[in-house]
């Protein structure tokens, strides 16, 4: 048993030094050569291989985030207007309007006055549906000079009426389709007219006149028609009337007419004037025709 395990041994080292040789034929270049001893018979040549990999990862890595808050105050001197007052809603049936137009002066105040100038501003009542309604109104009047009386009459005339009138529509529809609607309407009533500067026509019959050419009258066609040339600068008030009629387009809240009436009054005057001393003189009645155009909403 001994002789079979002593033979192994020596074949094995004989391998072995077979493989050394060669091993140290192929580094024969080296400068060191590399001593290689027989072990101890039964041991084997240990060879060890050591690899180390040394792998470092470093990673620095940094955030900073600032925030900076800023609040400036500004003052600023503005001034904020107050909100529009509520719109105007008028009662049903109310309205306000305003017109303007020409004056002719007829009866006792034709001759002496021109054609002037009219204006008004009024408060009215009447649904669209309804046939009868009321209207305050108050209008002035200048009106012009005749040629023939512009060297005694002094500054042109001036009235000022203020008229309550009763008012009657005539609806007439829609006849120029959906829209606006068109109605006829009259109107007349009550007035109080304000003169001044207002020459006018006297009923002279059965009056002595004294001293007619104290430059406050004018006589002509032979004491048959005296004026008195209002040139003193009184009011003189007087209650009268007035009726017309006129035609109204109207579409929503909205309408717009036309109007003519006749205003009557009886102007008077101090028989002082005149040189008599039995109170006030009427004169002839006195008429203006305004022709106005105006505008309603309701």
């Amino acid at each position: 048993m001994r002789l079979k395990t002593t033979s192994t041994s020596v074949i094995g080292a004989t391998m072995i030094l077979a493989i050394g040789a060669a091993t140290t034929h192929a580094q024969a270049k080296s400068s060191k050569r590399i001593p290689i001893s027989k072990e101890a018979p039964g041991e084997v040549a240990r060879v060890d291989t050591v690899v180390r990999v040394d792998t470092i990862t470093v990673t620095n890595t940094m955030y900073h985030t600032d925030t900076l808050m800023r609040t400036v105050t500004r003052v600023d001197s503005v001034m904020v207007p107050p909100p529009p007052p509520p719109p105007i809603i008028l009662p049903a049936g109310f309205y306000v309007g305003a017109a303007f137009g020409s004056s002719m002066p007829t009866g006792s105040i034709f001759t002496p006055n021109s054609m002037g100038y009219i204006g008004q501003a009024h408060l009215g009542w009447q649904n669209a549906k309804q046939f009868f309604g009321a209207r305050v109104s108050g209008t002035y009047t200048g009106l012009g000079q005749d040629s023939r009386f512009s060297d005694i009459q002094g500054s042109r005339a001036r009235l000022w009426t203020l008229g309550t009138d009763l008012k009657l529509n005539a609806p007439l529809g829609r006849i120029f389709g959906r829209t606006p609607k068109l109605g006829l309407y009259a109107i007349g009533g009550w007035t109080y007219t304000w003169y001044q500067h207002l020459p006018f026509e006297l009923n002279t019959s059965g009056l002595a006149l004294v001293n007619p050419l104290n430059g406050n009258v004018f006589v002509t066609n032979n004491n048959e028609n005296v004026f008195t040339t209002g040139a003193d600068d009184s009011w003189h008030g007087v209650s009268g009337w007035d009726a017309g009629g006129g035609l109204s387009i109207s579409w929503r809240s909205s309408e717009v007419f036309v109007e003519s009436r006749v205003m009557g009054f009886r102007p008077h005057i101090d028989s002082g004037v005149l040189g008599l001393n039995n109170g006030n003189v009427n004169g002839l009645y006195a008429h203006q025709v305004p022709f106005i155009i105006g505008y309603n909403i309701y």
